[in-house]
């Protein structure tokens, strides 16, 4: 049994094919015994269908993991299924986190609440983490931004109900169960932390080669690196091979992107000519994308965040900003919260405690990091 549960979140844009590299790497994963599931929130994709095995019909197990083969099992979230063993009639962690007061709605009314999805993913992957059901968790993640982003959320209001103040501001009471929400605020806080971890979770961008492909890398590297999250490799798919070279490590468009993205590996795979269902087709891919190679392996990734001792009272956090420019970079500060603005990502960073109650003393862009000084003011 592995020591933590690896994740690898597989992000990019609709029609890349990122949910077939999802498909491959979690496939190759399990062909090296790793217990591997691949794990999709987005109810348009189709993971059992490109296997070949049948999704769970009946009620009670639908959106529950579905085996492939002895190392390798499926699951889409459905969430109409899994908010009904959650629910307990409004009083359980779901309902908390919406905010209380739901004792006379249904699970399935609120499956239709936007967001709900992100939730329960990042439940089940912190059941999954702490229980290690599984040694390699592959997650089809249409919007990673949003599902890393989701702990933050939660943590902030679950923070924000805790303040000595709050219960001053409130017209009425709250129906939220104070210690369910702390609870289920605490772990998703945790499932946070690991998604930082670089030891632990690692992001793949699935793209597709046109005149959108640098920019969109560009916003991809800034806005991973503000989340704090490990980008380390590239998929530039579905390239047309140029007359007969099909060393795609040559390819002109995966040098290119190599030469823009620096040390972050860029994996060029030839357009298919099939669809790839099916294990045999998928085993192929799987073949091209990681020649070989652990597609768990980890790589050479620097901390997302980090905080070093400059001199006496003075401290520096570091974060990874690649790409980022200075006019589009803005700070501000709220208690023990730093706020991190990048064009249009946002990011509110909880300081740790040796910089919680310093000041904020100046702020400036070395590189691909952004660096902000903290000083204990003079009385």
């Amino acid at each position: 049994m592995a020591e933590k549960t690896q994740v690898l979140l597989i992000a990019g844009s609709g029609g890349a094919g990122r949910t077939t590299v999802a498909e491959a790497t979690g496939l190759a994963a399990s062909r090296r015994g790793q217990r591997t599931l691949v794990l999709s929130f987005d109810a348009s994709r189709d993971l059992s269908g490109a296997f070949g095995v049948v999704a769970p019909t009946l009620a009670e197990a639908r959106g529950l993991p579905v085996r492939v083969e002895d190392s390798l099992h499926l699951q889409e979230l459905d969430v109409a299924s899994e908010l009904k063993r959650r629910w307990s009639d409004g009083r359980g962690e779901v309902a908390a986190l919406l905010g209380g007061g739901l004792e006379g709605v249904t699970a399935e009314e609120v499956a239709l609440t936007p967001g709900v999805e992100v939730l329960l993913a990042l439940l089940l992957l912190g059941e999954y983490s702490r229980a290690r059901t599984y040694d390699l968790i592959v997650i089809d993640a249409g919007d990673a931004l949003r599902f890393v982003g989701g702990a933050d959320s939660v943590g902030w209001y679950a923070r924000r109900s805790r303040a000595p103040e709050q219960g001053a501001r409130r017209a009425r009471p709250s129906r939220v169960n104070p210690e369910v929400l702390h609870a289920v605020s605490d772990q998703l806080t945790d499932v946070g932390a690991l998604l930082r971890d670089p030891t632990v979770t690692r992001a793949r961008w699935v793209t597709t080669h046109d005149h959108r492909t640098e920019q969109s890398v560009r916003r991809a590297c800034a806005a991973f690196g503000l989340q704090g999250l490990a980008l380390d490799g590239i998929i530039l798919n579905r390239l047309a091979l140029v007359g007969e070279d099909a060393a795609l490590a040559r390819h002109p468009a995966v040098e290119n992107l190599q030469h823009l993205v620096g040390a972050i590996p860029v994996t060029g795979i030839a357009l298919q000519g099939r669809d790839i269902v099916g294990e045999e087709a998928l085993e192929a891919f799987a073949t091209q994308l990681y020649r070989g190679e652990d597609p768990a392996r980890l790589g050479s990734t620097p901390p997302g965040l980090g905080v070093g001792k400059q001199a006496v009272d003075v401290y520096r956090l570091e974060v990874q900003l690649p790409f980022a420019r200075k006019e589009e970079v803005s700070l501000s500060r709220r208690e023990a919260e730093l706020v991190i603005q990048v064009g249009a990502f946002r990011r509110n960073v909880l300081l740790p405690r040796m910089l919680a109650p310093l000041a904020t003393a100046g702020a400036s862009l070395e590189g691909d990091r952004l660096v902000v000084e903290f000083k204990k003011e003079r009385v």
